[in-house]
């Protein structure tokens, strides 16, 4: 079975979803990147990755991950962009350095599946309270495991960054994370046998509309109504 997903839109679909955001991007000045990218992150193998973040405008920002260097120039507005080749699956733990006026390092970060968890309470049931539980956090030794919890905001409109931090998965770290994310990503890193990152951004009791972007409402003129009040109570 192919389980193989984009990268590119794991992370722009993160980034899309109303109600799962902090701030807008940072104020110019160091080379900054939003927190979709960190130390001991996933990556998606077998396509481009783009890499992107903030600095002062025409400064040039270089982004090192193995043996692929690309460089950028932030433009007008401070927005920056690189994209670096496909990469094959890799357990060994890599370090990527973003390097402008000042540098940032990110390491032992893995190659293989990006999976983002999203939804609403059947997502959101942390395995601390799922049937067995306790048996599978004691048993949750996987390092090649890595998890991104997405702390709830709200936001009528998709904003620049997330709060939350890549950790790996272990007894310590796993207990608060998605049930069903956690379970699916075991089942998808026993088969497979590569590492596999899980964004869990859910949200139980919230309706299905502020999940659905509003460019889909808009496109049929008898869901106005519901496009309309998506964008002034983006979670309801």
């Amino acid at each position: 079975m192919n389980y193989s997903t984009r990268y590119a839109s794991t992370i722009t679909a993160c980034l899309s979803i109303a109600g799962v955001f902090l701030c807008p991007a940072p104020a110019a000045a160091d080379v900054t990147l939003p927190k979709v990218f960190g130390t001991n992150m996933v990556m998606q193998r077998d396509i481009a990755l783009p890499v992107w973040g903030w600095a002062d405008a025409g400064e040039k920002v270089t982004v090192r991950l193995g043996a692929c260097e690309k460089t950028a120039t932030a433009d007008k507005d401070g927005n920056w962009k690189v994209t670096l080749a496909a990469m094959k699956t890799s357990a060994k733990g890599a370090v990527m350095t973003v390097s402008g006026k000042n540098k940032i390092q990110f390491e032992n970060i893995l190659i293989g599946e990006v999976w983002i968890c999203s939804g609403q309470s059947n997502m959101q049931w942390s395995l601390n309270r799922s049937t067995n539980g306790k048996k599978a956090i004691a048993e949750a030794n996987y390092p090649q495991i890595r998890l991104l919890g997405v702390k709830r905001a709200t936001s009528a409109e998709p904003l620049k960054d997330i709060t939350g931090q890549w950790q790996v998965c272990s007894p310590e770290t796993v207990g608060g994370f998605s049930g069903v994310g956690y379970f699916f990503g075991l089942n998808l890193h026993k088969e497979l046998k590569i590492p596999v990152g899980l964004v869990n951004s859910s949200w139980g009791g919230t309706r299905i509309e502020p999940w659905t972007p509003t460019e889909g409402f808009d496109a049929v003129a008898a869901l106005k109504k519901i496009a309309d009040d998506t964008r002034s109570s983006p979670v309801r």
